[in-house]
């Protein structure tokens, strides 16, 4: 009887599954290490480019299409995580300013009244309306003008826009002066504006007031613990992405209104 070859299929390319696995791993690795190191903007940009050039040494990812970014077997789009990486990233700048600022409360004995936070969006120094204003009141208190005097320094020292935001209560406000807490807040956060212009020297391109009055509460509007901590000014340096939308914005040039 004769015997039938059999045909043994060609396995001479299954290694690359191996090799990529172990790649991606690899990667994630280094993404950790990278994540809890503090890496310079000039280094990270090597350690993508490395990265990205050897998870995909020959146009293997991008599900075959030869140009469409490093991947992996596993799925992993290695340029998204790395663009996601970089997003986190906190500006040292940033950080400092921060510390700086808890620094000058502490010695003010202020940080229980003035929180400061480092948030996607920025540094968040969070004054409650009692360090700065009376009751229903726009004016900031004289007590108040040389600790905004002096965060607003710290603020000007750091290359980031600033933005400040007034925030109030849902009680209803309805005077002759301010009508509602729209104003109230708008008001609030123009004052003050108007102070670290005029005291911290930080030029007007360099800084806007908004004034969310209640409908962007801290915590809920449910007891009076609660609404004292809505009622506040935030003053915010803003992060790295948000500063590039600000410097977008007053770079493009005005429209001509015939």
């Amino acid at each position: 009887m004769k015997k039938h070859e059999e045909h043994e299929k060609d396995n001479s390319e299954r290694w690359l599954l191996t090799y990529a696995d172990l790649i991606t791993l690899l990667m994630i690795f280094f993404v950790i290490m990278y994540a809890i190191s503090n890496v310079d903007a000039q280094k990270y940009q090597e350690i993508s480019q490395s990265l990205s050039g050897t998870l995909d040494p020959a146009g293997f990812g991008g599900g075959g299409s030869g140009g469409g970014g490093a991947s992996s077997s596993s799925g992993i789009d290695i340029s998204k995580a790395l663009e996601d990486l970089e997003s986190n990233q906190v500006d040292p700048e940033l950080e400092a300013a921060a510390e700086e600022i808890k620094e000058l409360l502490r010695e003010k004995g202020l940080q229980d009244k003035v929180s400061v936070s480092v948030q996607e969006r920025g540094v968040v120094v969070g004054l409650m309306n009692t360090v700065l204003f009376e009751s229903g009141s726009a004016q900031i208190k004289p007590e108040a003008i040389p600790t905004l005097v002096a965060i607003g320094q710290i603020a000007n020292g750091v290359h980031n826009y600033i933005r400040v935001e007034g925030n109030t209560d849902d009680v209803p406000m309805n005077t002759p002066q301010i009508p509602s807490n729209w104003e109230l807040s708008v008001i609030r956060a123009t004052e003050v504006l108007k102070l670290l212009i005029t005291q911290s020297n930080v030029a007007p391109d360099k800084i806007s007031a908004v004034g969310y009055g209640e409908f962007r509460p801290s915590v809920p509007n449910i007891s009076a613990e609660n609404r004292a901590k809505n009622r506040k000014v935030d003053i915010v340096i803003l992060s790295d992405k948000l500063d590039k939308s600000e410097s977008e914005n007053a770079d493009a040039p005005a429209s001509d209104n015939e």
